[in-house]
């Protein structure tokens, strides 16, 4: 029985991941930023969990900010003696430019800077544990670009430019994480999945007709399943994944100077 943190679980394919993980007999920390939600997907585990497998309460948590972040952190060292999986799957898409409370562009803060720090504040305790670190990421990373000059998109924002940069920065960080710790980390493209993800965007408008079309939440979990519990996971041949097998990433997205270059200031804002 492996011990995870997994965030992103009030609903979609964190919520899914979370109870499947907990049927397959893990004990599975999930935070999400809706209690509520939270408390029902909770139930479920609890329904779907093997009788000697402990389910923890759940950690509400909003993740756009970083003192929030820090606050998760710690609880997850206070609760869990060891970390074998760390999920980094929580994620938004937002309607409009939004600032985060530490003045951070919204979607960027939440989809990169929180899983960023929250992997490096965990850090000693997955490597003690021999554990993993998976993150959600997205063939939308092909539509997105990271301009130094203005990171938080003062100047020009876009809905979709927003998020693709944010599941840029996740291959960034993934990469640059594995190289700097050595650390078996992975990401992954969960295909269309009928989610809230992007319940504060325009993006929402289509959902009626999106939804006859995209993936179930748990059919989009499924590869963060399998990268969580599976020998590939832990010993990964390659750095991103689609349908349980390497996924095909933009020429950006391999820019190695530039995924390094993201790490030093990413650690400059959150104060690392």
């Amino acid at each position: 029985m492996a011990t995870m943190l997994l965030t992103g679980a009030s609903d979609g394919i964190g919520a899914a991941a979370a109870v499947e993980l907990t049927q397959l007999g893990h004990c599975v920390l999930a935070s999400g930023r809706s209690p509520e939600k939270l408390a029902r997907v909770h139930d479920e585990m609890v329904g779907a969990a093997p009788a000697d497998v402990e389910v923890p309460d759940p950690i509400p948590c909003d993740l756009s900010a970083m003192e929030n972040v820090r606050g998760l952190a710690a609880a997850a060292l206070e609760r869990c003696p060891r970390i074998d999986v760390l999920v980094n799957n929580a994620g938004l898409q937002t309607r409009r430019r939004e600032v985060s409370p530490d003045g951070y562009e919204l979607v960027f803060a939440v989809n990169h800077l929180a899983p960023f720090l929250l992997t490096n504040l965990l850090l000693e305790r997955v490597q003690a544990s021999d554990g993993r670190v998976v993150t959600t990421s997205s063939a939308a990373h092909r539509f997105g670009g990271i301009d130094f000059d203005d990171l938080q998109m003062e100047r020009r924002w876009r809905a979709f430019s927003s998020y693709g940069r944010s599941k840029l920065a996740n291959i960034w960080f993934t990469s640059e994480l594995t190289r700097r710790t050595g650390v078996a980390a992975t990401c992954f493209h969960p295909g269309g999945v009928n989610t809230e993800l992007s319940r504060d965007s325009r993006m929402n408008a289509l959902k009626p007709v999106f939804g006859r079309f995209a993936r179930t939440p748990a059919a989009g979990a499924d590869t963060l399943v399998w990268l969580a519990t599976t020998d590939e996971g832990a010993h990964p041949h390659a750095m991103y994944y689609a349908n349980r097998k390497p996924g095909s990433m933009s020429s950006r997205a391999k820019d190695t100077t530039a995924a390094a270059r993201l790490w030093d200031v990413s650690a400059e804002l959150v104060g690392l």
